[in-house]
């Protein structure tokens, strides 16, 4: 498999071994931006670009603003995605659709959308909507379906990117909701069942700064992966790790360095439950969009 871009470095880790990351920038990406791979079923993924009209070209809307929505996709063997399809929900949206995060079982989607209806939001003529995570359902026979805004949002303040703990019991997400620190800071709360969240939670000086941290992914082994632009960083938004089995009192994040982190953004990281290979996204130079999503393996 000839890789159209590829690194290889080997990184030594605090625990005193050696892992290789070897990078390509996938076949999908072009001109467009790209970002924000989340694992469904199976061989099937999710993932953010913009809006597509019938000649395949980008959206916009009636302020020229570009209009960004989900793509259902599948993923080879080698970490290609292929046959996108344009989430077939996406008019139901207001303006923008983005950042899937599933329930364990699959029967949930959270989905990041505006807070307005797009008709209401066009005759105000709003020029900034602010976002809310919705809750989806999947129903054989009508697919996605039921969205609902969670209870906790408030209009006032901006969420999204949400994903689940291992157990599924917790929710992170990024807002700029009363207690942020920064920017916009990364929250949890307790999934109670039955449409019910226990308290928001802020996750506290030591992972949030006083800047931008975002796009959250948990992996199976329980390691917060994020994104912020912190004082102290490779350049732009850097992928930083922190264990949330440690102790609370002595864990920091932890910079995942080159060739994960650049002089530019890089975000949205996830790995799989074997922590083999995963996905992230970046603005790396010699990329072929705005945003491009990378495919890793890790040896």
């Amino acid at each position: 498999m000839k890789f159209i871009c590829s690194i290889i470095l080997v990184l030594t880790l605090n625990l005193g071994f050696s892992q290789t990351y070897t990078i390509k920038n996938l076949e999908i990406n072009d001109d467009k931006s790209q970002y924000g791979v989340i694992f469904y079923k199976g061989n099937k993924v999710y993932y953010t670009s913009y809006m597509l009209d019938n000649r395949n070209k980008a959206r916009r809307d009636q302020d020229k603003r570009l209009i960004f929505t989900m793509f259902e996709a599948e993923m080879t063997d080698d970490g290609e995605i292929i046959n996108p399809e344009q989430f077939n929900k996406s008019e139901k949206f207001v303006f923008n659709t983005s950042s899937a995060g599933f329930s364990n079982d699959g029967k949930y989607m959270y989905i990041t959308t505006n807070f307005m209806k797009r008709g209401k939001s066009y005759k105000r003529k709003l020029k900034s909507i602010n976002l809310n995570i919705q809750r989806g359902e999947y129903i054989e026979g009508r697919g996605w379906t039921n969205f609902e805004s969670l209870p906790f949002c408030k209009p006032n303040y901006n969420y999204g990117h949400a994903t689940l703990s291992p157990d599924g019991s917790t929710m992170y997400f990024t807002s700029n909701a009363d207690g942020a620190h920064g920017q916009t800071d990364l929250f949890k709360v307790k999934i109670l069942g039955n449409g019910e969240y226990g308290k928001v939670e802020n996750l506290g000086k030591k992972i949030n700064s006083p800047r931008k941290d975002m796009f959250p992914f948990v992996s199976k082994d329980n390691i917060l992966y994020f994104s912020s632009d912190r004082v102290g960083g490779v350049g732009g938004l850097d992928v930083y790790s922190y264990d949330l089995n440690a102790d609370p009192e002595t864990e920091e994040p932890k910079n995942l360095q080159q060739p994960i982190n650049s002089r530019s953004d890089d975000f949205c990281y996830i790995i799989n439950e074997d922590g083999t290979k995963g996905y992230f996204s970046s603005r790396r130079p010699k990329g072929k969009g705005d945003d491009d999503i990378y495919y890793f393996v890790l040896e």
